[in-house]
């Protein structure tokens, strides 16, 4: 009897472990067909949401949805407690909504960067495209393995949370999928190298970084532009394009995960965003100042003046708020770095590499447009500082400059 009731007992719990209700605690959650940030999505959830948990596979957690629908999701969206909110506001928008589907999503999308990025409907369905990996979870540990197998003495030794930065300051109602998707059409339009290997192999490493760090549910995407130029461009919302010149200036694997993982910094700090944000007070107050100079005809006797204040306010304000960004995602690069299993001192040598090069030459590098004559020289002092006060010289993590040559052979040459 006793015995009976045991198993009784066992498969009750059994059952409410099998179905154990969760409830997602942020809007926009992506359920993917697999445990990994790279796999299209199945279903957007919002704030509130119930689901219903099916097992789990590291950070992802399987589940049930309505619809009869089953999927991924990262553990860091879900939580096992209702909030007040969500038990009387009965979110069931969340599947109703026309955010809902993969489909949905990449039509709102779609219209929104055509309409105000400007663009072809051609290239942002292009850009769409490229969003889908063509890769499994399988894939990505077999190319991560090697630098797990590394000795690395660095792996864990910082986190985001151990950098100094400030948090960014931005409006939360810009749309950052939809206006990331129409500046790279925009970047895609001046021509992309669409050699398939290349393109799988900077998206893995771009996957490998991500699911090392905090954001392993975040989507990158990583494309290659045609251009000789040593440079690299971050979209919000995830779209990253580095030159075809910057993948031939790398020497090994580690300064190519470096340039990626630059940019991928740049997202996650969502500088994009900030300076759009920042840019549009300054449109704001520009707008105010132009109608105050049409009230007092003061406009005509001080354009010198006012354009001299220009130039000493780019210089000290906004040039210095630019410089950060890069300085931001340079630290912000060691760290992704690192805790994959690659050598942080990727990007120190990269940079010292960009620096180098302008002793002797004046290349167009970085966005030279907004950087000054200086910058290359201490971007490398300011992250080589960085890297040797926080990272180990001996056993410092993997180059793999074998699997950089085989991969790129045929086009760093």
């Amino acid at each position: 009897m006793r015995k009976a009731i045991f198993i009784v007992v066992i498969l009750f719990l059994a059952l409410e472990a099998r179905s154990q209700t969760l409830y997602v605690k942020r809007n926009d959650a992506y359920v993917r067909q697999g445990p990994g940030s790279y796999y299209p999505f199945v279903v957007v959830l919002q704030f509130g949401a119930s689901i219903e948990k099916l097992g789990e596979s590291g950070n992802w957690v399987h589940v049930s949805v309505p619809k009869k629908k089953e999927g991924w999701i990262a553990s860091n969206c879900l939580t096992d407690r209702q909030s007040q909110a969500a038990m009387f506001n009965k979110i069931s928008s969340g599947w109703s909504s026309a955010r809902a589907s993969e489909s949905a999503l990449a039509a709102a999308i779609k219209g929104f960067a055509e309409k105000y990025g400007k663009v072809s409907p051609g290239n942002v369905d292009a850009v769409l495209a490229y969003a889908h990996k063509d890769f499994t979870v399988d894939e990505v540990a077999a190319f991560e393995k090697p630098l797990l197998n590394s000795k690395s003495s660095n792996t864990g030794r910082v986190d985001f949370d151990d950098l100094d930065f400030k948090t960014p300051v931005y409006d939360p109602t810009l749309d950052e999928k939809a206006i990331g998707v129409g500046i790279a059409a925009r970047l895609m339009s001046k021509g992309i190298v669409t050699n398939p290997s290349l393109v799988r192999y900077v998206n893995m490493i771009a996957a490998t970084l991500a699911q090392n760090s905090d954001v392993y549910d975040w989507d990158f995407t990583v494309l290659v532009l045609d251009d000789s130029t040593i440079d690299g461009f971050a979209c919000p919302g995830g779209y990253i394009f580095v030159t075809l010149g910057a993948v031939k200036a790398c020497q090994d694997e580690s300064m190519l995960a470096a340039i990626i993982a630059h940019e991928m910094g740049h997202v996650i700090r969502r500088n994009g965003l900030e300076e759009m944000t920042k840019r549009a007070v300054d449109i704001t107050a520009d707008s105010a100042f132009t109608e105050l100079d049409e009230e007092t005809n003061w406009g005509s006797k001080t354009d010198e003046g006012l354009e001299a204040m220009a130039r000493d306010s780019y210089d000290m304000v906004v040039h210095k708020r630019l410089f950060r960004y890069e300085n931001e995602a340079d630290e912000m690069s060691a760290v992704l770095c690192a805790n994959a299993g690659y050598d942080p001192w990727g990007i120190v040598r990269m940079d010292e590499r960009v620096y180098e090069m302008t002793k002797t030459t004046n290349p167009d590098i970085f966005g030279s447009d907004f950087s000054l004559h200086n910058d290359p020289a201490e971007r490398y002092k300011l992250i080589k500082k960085f890297v040797e006060k926080n990272f180990a010289k001996n056993d410092p993590g993997a180059r793999m400059k074998s699997r950089f040559e085989v991969e790129l052979e045929g086009i760093i040459r």
